[in-house]
C-alpha cells in the first residue's frame, strides 16, 4: 500500500466533485503519446507502473469468482488490498485521480463492489444503477466538461487495447487507419483528425496513431511486423521541371523506435539558375513570392532547426560565382531569378566545383576524401535539443535527372512510452528539449548498422529509382514530350480499410 500512495500521489478530494480543474487533466494535444498519457513529467513513469504494478501483483484475483470472501481466501492468494476494512480502502482511494478510480475499479468484481459502496456511502450515484452506467455517472459528475477525466481516463485504457488508440482530436478511441479512410466508408471521421502537411518534421497524424499501436503490439508481446509495411511509405512528385521524392523509413533497435525521412530533390533542367532555386527550396520560402515561381517543399530539420541557416554559406559557395549581376554598390546582397542564367549548364560536369568533386568521390567508393569539398557536404550532423541527426549530401539519378540533392533526416523517438525522446520531437518547448552534448551521428549509426558516420553514402532503393521514371515518363521526356507535365505518384491505399495495398517490401535489418 504504501509504494502505491508513493506512486500514485495525487490525492481525488471528494469535496470538488464537481471540479473541472484537475491537477492530472488530460491536455488537448495530438503530440502526446496516448500511452500513459495524460501525466506530469515528473511521474509519468511512475504513474503508469503504479497501474501496472496493481493489475499484476496488488489486484491478483480471479475476476470470475462469485464465493463468499471467506471461501476465497482458503481457496485463492488473495491481495492484502481486498483485505482492508472498506473504510481503509476509501482512505487509501481519495489519494488517486478520478482516471485512475475507474481504473480499479474496471479489475475485477469486488474492486467493482468496493467502489459503488464508496459512492453510495458519499450519496454521488444511484444505489440502483448498473456498474457500468455508475461509472459513467461518476465520470460526468467528477467532470462536467467531459474532456479531461474522460480523456485521461481513454488515455489509461488505451495501453491495453491493442488495435485501438485514443484520438486527441476526436476525442475518441479509434481504429489507427481510420484516419485514412475515404469521408465515404467513414462518415464520421473528424475533420481536425487529417494529417500534417510539409511544414512539419514527424510523420503525419495518422502514421504517429500507427506508430502507437505497433510499440503497444510490441510491449505486449503480439505480432507487430506486418503494421511495419504501413508506415513505411515513399511519395514522389514532379511539377515544373522540379522532382521531390520523400520516403519514410521505421527500425527497432534494441527498444528504441528510429525513423529515417530521407528527401531527394533534383531538377530536370541543369541551369544556374535551377541550383540557386534549390538554395530557396532549402529557405522554405511562402507558397506567394514575389518571383511567382512555384517551388516544392521539404520537411525541416526538426523543431528547433530548418535547412537554410546551417547550410546558406555552403550554398552560397555554389551560386555566388555563378551570378551575373554586379552587387558591388549594393549594402547587402539580394540575388533574384534575373541574376541568374537559365541556359544549360551542369556544375557536375565542371571539373574542380564541389559538387563535381563529391560525386566523383562517391563513385569511387573511396574510404577517404582527398578533395577541398566543404566538411558540411556529406557530413552527418545532430541537434543539440532534441533526438535528431541530418544530412545533406549528393547522389547519382536515372535520366533524365543525373544527379540531385539528399536531404536526410534520423529521428530516435525511444521507447514512445513515457519516454523523453518522444516529447523533445512535439511543439518546442523549453522543458521538453534533450541537451545532447555528442551530436555526431550515433543515431544515424545506429540506423544504418554503421561503425562510423563517416561510412555512410546515402542510398536510394532500385523500387523508388524506378518510381522516378514514374512508368516510362522518363523515356518520353528524353524524346522531347511531357518535359513539363506535371505528376505525382504515391501507394494506393484501399478507401474501406485505410491499409497500403502496395507496400514496401521489408528486410531482417528492419525488425
Amino acid at each position: 500500500m504504501q509504494d502505491i500512495l508513493k506512486m500514485l500521489s495525487m490525492k481525488r478530494r471528494k469535496s470538488r466533485i464537481n471540479d473541472v480543474g484537475d491537477s492530472n487533466d488530460v491536455v488537448d494535444n495530438d503530440d502526446q503519446s496516448s500511452i500513459g498519457n495524460p501525466v506530469s513529467p515528473a511521474d509519468s513513469s511512475a504513474a503508469m507502473t503504479g497501474i501496472g504494478d496493481s493489475n499484476n501483483n496488488s489486484l491478483a484475483l480471479n475476476p470470475g469468482a462469485t464465493q463468499s470472501p471467506g471461501e476465497g481466501r482458503s481457496r485463492h492468494k488473495v491481495s492484502g488490498l481486498l483485505l482492508l476494512p472498506q473504510e481503509l480502502f476509501d482512505n487509501i482511494t481519495s489519494y488517486l485521480s478520478h482516471a485512475n478510480i475507474i481504473c480499479l475499479a474496471l479489475v475485477n468484481k469486488e474492486l467493482m463492489g468496493r467502489f459503488l459502496h464508496s459512492c453510495r456511502v458519499l450519496e454521488l450515484l444511484d444505489p440502483d444503477e448498473s456498474p457500468y452506467k455508475a461509472l459513467n455517472a461518476f465520470i460526468k459528475k467528477a467532470d462536467g466538461s467531459r474532456t479531461k477525466i474522460r480523456g485521461s481516463l481513454l488515455s489509461l485504457l488505451d495501453y491495453d487495447l491493442l488495435d485501438l488508440v485514443y484520438c486527441y482530436k476526436c476525442k475518441k478511441l479509434h481504429d489507427p487507419f481510420l484516419t485514412f479512410k475515404d469521408r465515404v466508408f467513414a462518415p464520421w471521421k473528424a475533420a481536425r483528425c487529417t494529417d500534417w502537411t510539409m511544414d512539419h518534421h514527424m510523420p503525419s497524424r495518422a502514421t504517429r496513431k500507427l506508430l502507437r499501436t505497433i510499440t503497444k503490439r510490441r510491449i505486449h508481446g503480439v505480432e507487430y511486423r506486418h503494421l511495419l509495411q504501413q508506415v513505411n511509405n515513399t511519395q514522389t512528385s514532379y511539377q515544373k521541371g522540379f522532382m521531390v521524392q520523400c520516403s519514410l523509413r521505421m527500425r527497432y533497435r534494441d527498444d528504441d523506435l528510429l525513423l529515417r525521412r530521407q528527401q531527394v530533390v533534383s531538377s530536370i533542367d541543369k541551369s544556374a539558375l535551377t541550383l540557386w532555386l534549390f538554395g530557396q527550396i532549402l529557405r522554405n520560402p511562402p507558397h506567394h513570392n514575389h518571383w511567382a515561381i512555384p517551388l516544392p517543399k521539404v520537411h525541416p530539420i526538426c523543431n528547433h532547426h530548418t535547412w537554410y541557416p546551417y547550410y546558406a554559406q555552403m550554398v552560397q559557395q555554389w551560386i555566388e560565382p555563378l551570378c551575373t549581376t554586379d552587387h558591388s554598390a549594393a549594402a547587402e546582397v539580394h540575388h533574384s531569378p534575373s541574376c541568374f542564367n537559365s541556359d544549360p549548364f551542369d556544375v557536375s560536369k565542371q571539373e574542380g566545383h564541389i559538387i563535381y568533386e563529391r560525386l566523383k568521390w562517391l563513385s569511387s567508393g573511396a574510404k577517404q576524401n582527398p578533395t577541398n569539398v566543404p566538411m558540411l557536404l556529406g557530413n552527418v550532423l545532430g541537434c543539440n535539443r532534441c533526438t535528431t541527426d541530418y544530412s545533406i549530401d549528393l547522389t547519382r539519378l536515372p535520366e533524365p535527372f543525373g544527379w540531385g540533392f539528399i536531404l536526410t533526416t534520423w529521428l530516435d523517438l525511444g521507447k514512445i512510452d513515457f519516454c523523453n525522446k518522444w516529447d523533445s520531437h512535439r511543439d518546442a518547448r523549453p522543458f521538453r528539449e534533450i541537451k545532447r552534448d555528442y551530436t555526431c551521428g550515433e543515431i544515424c549509426e545506429r540506423f544504418e548498422d554503421l561503425a562510423s558516420w563517416r561510412d555512410h553514402r546515402p542510398q536510394i532503393s532500385e523500387l523508388n529509382m524506378e518510381r522516378m521514371q514514374n512508368y516510362g515518363w522518363s523515356e518520353r521526356v528524353m524524346s522531347g514530350k511531357e518535359r513539363y507535365d506535371s505528376w505525382s505518384s504515391g501507394h494506393s491505399c484501399n478507401p474501406a480499410t485505410g491499409r497500403i495495398e502496395d507496400p514496401d517490401p521489408l528486410d531482417e535489418a528492419d525488425y
